[in-house]
């Protein structure tokens, strides 16, 4: 995750690196740390005496986010601070920054007798160990870990057993991409090719299926997915149709014979190429975009959920 020279200067280099993440002890407290687009995200377990003391910290991590820019937010559990921190412009500064926010917190920790031990229960008698459960890490113990499993398994049947109403579903998929092609139609008349408008195409047609269909399942993301690369295919026609358009209205063209007549004008002008490339790099750039939401969508779909230890 980072460079052997940065890691060690952060936190005491205490923590080790186990490519996607940090994890270990730092000053008696189990630190875990997540990059998370443009953020990192540091979690520290903790366990306090009484409820006056989560009060006092809470005010103290307010006070906190305000002397620190940096300091996105700061959010407490019964037993853990989540700390989300804004990445430094220079990887230089990592340390400093990741240091300069956690470390007061450390402080102050040890300082009102705070101690550390599994980030669920708060438990310091059980063997506490880091595990990675979709994608997040945590310290915990070895009951608060089977709790946590044997709950994403009963998510997992629960979302398997409901099935959506497909017809109804694609139906809400079509009319959500519409606002997807939309978009790339008023960006393609500045002048760009946007994969970003490809997201918002998958994003809207899913969100679409769920509302109509009633459920998000596995047909609906592939269904979803389907009509998204179509919506594209006809935005990016119309889009060339509307520039042809353009050229030809003052011939007696409407844009309904400049849609029909797309490909012959294209052939005459030898922009076939040209036609099917920018659609090609439109796809390419979508899925660039859309992918990571498109996993998700299907992960979450299927229920499925990983749960394992870190070495």
């Amino acid at each position: 995750m980072f460079k052997e020279k940065l890691r060690t200067q952060i936190l005491g280099g205490c923590l080790q690196d186990y490519k996607n993440h940090l994890s270990g002890l730092y000053k008696g407290f189990y630190i875990t740390l997540d990059g998370l687009q443009g953020q990192y995200l540091v979690k520290v377990s903790i366990n306090p005496a009484n409820d006056a003391d989560m009060a006092a910290l809470i005010s103290f991590l307010d006070n906190h986010k305000l002397n620190q820019k940096k300091l996105i937010n700061a959010v407490t559990g019964s037993h853990s601070i989540s700390l989300t921190i804004k990445m430094p412009s220079l990887g230089k500064n990592i340390p400093d920054t990741i240091n300069r926010i956690v470390d007061p917190v450390i402080d102050y920790l040890i300082s009102y007798t705070f101690t550390s031990g599994c980030s669920e229960c708060g438990s310091t008698m059980d063997q506490i160990d880091c595990f990675e459960i979709n994608g997040g890490h945590y310290f915990l113990c070895n009951t608060c870990k089977d709790k946590i499993h044997v709950s994403l398994q009963t998510s997992q049947q629960e979302i398997q057993s409901k099935k959506s109403s497909l017809v109804a579903g694609l139906v809400g998929a079509f009319l959500g991409s519409l606002i997807g092609a939309a978009l790339w139609i008023l960006i393609y008349k500045l002048g760009y090719i946007a994969g970003i408008a490809g997201a918002v195409t998958a994003i809207c047609a899913m969100k679409g299926y769920t509302i109509l269909g009633g459920h998000l399942d596995k047909k609906g993301v592939i269904g979803s997915v389907i009509i998204m690369f179509i919506a594209i295919f006809f935005a990016n026609k119309m889009s060339w149709s509307w520039d042809a358009y353009s050229a030809l209205k003052d011939y007696g063209w409407t844009f309904t014979d400049v849609y029909k007549e797309l490909g012959y004008i294209l052939e005459e002008t030898d922009l076939v190429g040209s036609y099917y490339g920018e659609l090609v790099i439109g796809y390419i750039l979508t899925i660039a975009c859309s992918a990571k939401s498109i996993i998700n969508a299907f992960r979450e779909s299927t229920g499925s959920y990983s749960i394992k230890k870190v070495n």
